[in-house]
């Protein structure tokens, strides 16, 4: 298969990928959204949180709801998924790429505090760590995909970042219910070019029919 054609066939896959795992975690796990700093719990099938697995993160301002962020917790960190989701929300930029992601876009246009928010070694500054906040309280919640084999944590995270990440910039719809995103005006420009809260693994694509295969195989065993 030539590289062309390969690309086309991961597009078209990615697609189906995104819409299968939207539809699975709506279907199957419970829900969290955040209000004054409180967690809200929504069981719906599951009656459980996971404590080993995949998070993602749904944009619930829009209709039907839109994956923005798939990651995971370290496989040496057992039992680490819902400390690193809830790390997301209480931390500071310096602990959650997607808080320093967030910040980012609501100081597009104020190059000074902007360039100070992306400084590593800078503590963000307590207004845009609270206007953060207030942004994911209002505009994410929080679904689940249980994983108990820690070993397959990294792989799943990379083959969904980029399946999810490819779909938004080749799905109709998608391309339509992110024109609002604050995300669009983002620093970092692979989060405003793809659509989704993620730098790590978006770029990635299979490098030959091979890879696709085994892609394909290891999210299929697990959505």
């Amino acid at each position: 298969m030539k590289r062309e054609e390969l690309l086309l066939k991961y597009a078209e896959i990615s697609v189906q990928i995104y819409h299968k795992l939207l539809d699975k975690v709506l279907a199957d796990s419970a829900i969290v959204s955040f209000d004054g700093g409180n967690a809200l719990f929504d069981f719906r099938g599951e009656h459980t949180l996971p404590l080993n697995g995949l998070y993602v993160m749904l944009d619930k301002s829009v209709q039907p709801k839109r994956i923005v962020r798939v990651g995971t917790h370290e496989p040496t960190s057992i039992n680490g998924l819902l400390p690193r989701v809830f790390n997301h929300l209480v931390n500071s930029k310096n602990r959650s790429i997607l808080r320093k992601h967030i910040g980012s876009s609501i100081l597009n246009g104020n190059p000074k505090k902007l360039s100070k928010w992306l400084l590593k070694k800078e503590k963000g500054d307590a207004a845009t760590e609270n206007a953060v906040t207030d942004y994911i309280e209002k505009h994410i919640e929080v679904a689940f995909l249980p994983v108990g084999e820690l070993k397959a944590l990294s792989d799943l995270e990379k083959y969904l970042v980029s399946a999810v990440a490819t779909a938004t910039v080749t799905d109709v719809g998608l391309i339509a219910s992110r024109a609002d995103w604050l995300g669009n005006v983002c620093d970092d420009p692979t989060v405003s070019e793809y659509g989704v809260w993620n730098d790590d693994y978006v770029k990635w694509h299979p490098k030959d029919e091979a890879e696709l295969k085994k892609m394909v195989r290891t999210v299929e065993k697990y959505i």
